[in-house]
């Protein structure tokens, strides 16, 4: 009787902490949302949800307004807000990941950042030709990885 009020208590826990998982284990970013675990090389390389965060009250805009801006930092939000969901799947390797805690290139143009730096830019403006060029997002990741990770 103790071992089947044992055993099944813990396959209890397990179905409980198995469920709870998901809300518990995962990282969490910035905007509350979380980021998939298969991660490579500490790079949050799945897709995920793309929550509409509002930043200005509007509750569709997941990027700053690209009219704030100009040049390629303006055709690069531009990019962000049309495929937010492109640029959530990438990884930016201009080290704002260490220092701001993006978890991926769409977190750059959530904020200012973007604007500012020329490897987001890049990235950004690659990531949308390659896509219009119907590259596959694995396809894209590698050709950013191999151009800008070096200078990472």
């Amino acid at each position: 009787m103790k071992r089947a009020i044992i055993l099944g208590s813990s396959a209890a826990v397990i179905l409980i902490v198995a469920y709870l998982w998901p809300t518990f284990g995962a990282s969490s970013m910035e905007n509350g949302s979380t980021r998939g675990l298969m991660c490579i090389a500490g790079h949050c390389c799945c897709a995920r949800r793309v929550d509409a965060v509002a930043l200005n009250g509007s509750p569709e805009r997941v990027t700053l307004d690209p009219d704030q801006f100009v040049g390629p930092a303006k055709q690069a939000y531009q990019v962000a807000e049309k495929s937010p969901t492109l640029l959530a799947q990438l990884h930016c390797y201009c080290g704002c990941d260490r220092v701001y805690g993006h978890q991926n290139l769409l977190d750059c143009y959530r904020g200012d950042h973007g604007s500012k730096c020329e490897i987001c830019i890049g990235e950004a403006l690659m990531a949308e030709q390659l896509s219009e060029q119907g590259s596959p997002v694995e396809q894209i990741r590698d050709s950013l990885r191999r151009h800008y990770a070096g200078e990472n």
